[in-house]
């Protein structure tokens, strides 16, 4: 199922750009929550046959984080997706698969790309795979 796509989310006359940190907390207090989402697809926890493809670790990652956002998008005043562990899906679709996962976040909630380096072990390690695997 997909999620509409709607200014709706924001109060009204809401239609001048805001700043990141203005979206924030218009959406805080239009739902009265501070809860942001971490999306952090990792391929141990996608149950993925050995020897998978890049395809099917895409396709994983992206229902993984669907069903994340389905269950949890009238709570969260953000989304932040973990960029090591699209970057490590693969060359060719691991950005697109970002790309797929932020487009079914719905309108009107923020997204903060977490794209730091030298983080935790398990990101870590995704960078490591992104770029050595």
């Amino acid at each position: 199922p997909r999620l509409p796509q709607s200014s709706s989310l924001l109060p009204p006359n809401t239609s001048v750009i805001m700043s990141f940190f203005q979206q924030i907390t218009t959406r805080s207090q239009s739902i009265n929550s501070l809860l942001c989402i971490g999306l952090d697809p990792h391929l141990k926890e996608l149950s993925l046959p050995p020897n998978s493809t890049e395809s099917q670790r895409a396709e994983a990652a992206y229902q993984f984080c669907e069903r994340i956002i389905l269950a949890t998008h009238p709570h969260a005043v953000c989304y932040k997706p973990n960029a090591a562990f699209f970057e490590a899906l693969g060359t060719t679709l691991g950005c697109v698969t970002l790309r797929r996962v932020i487009d079914v976040i719905p309108d009107g909630i923020p997204v903060l790309l977490d794209v730091k380096r030298g983080d935790i072990g398990s990101t870590a390690a995704a960078y490591a795979d992104a770029c050595y695997e």
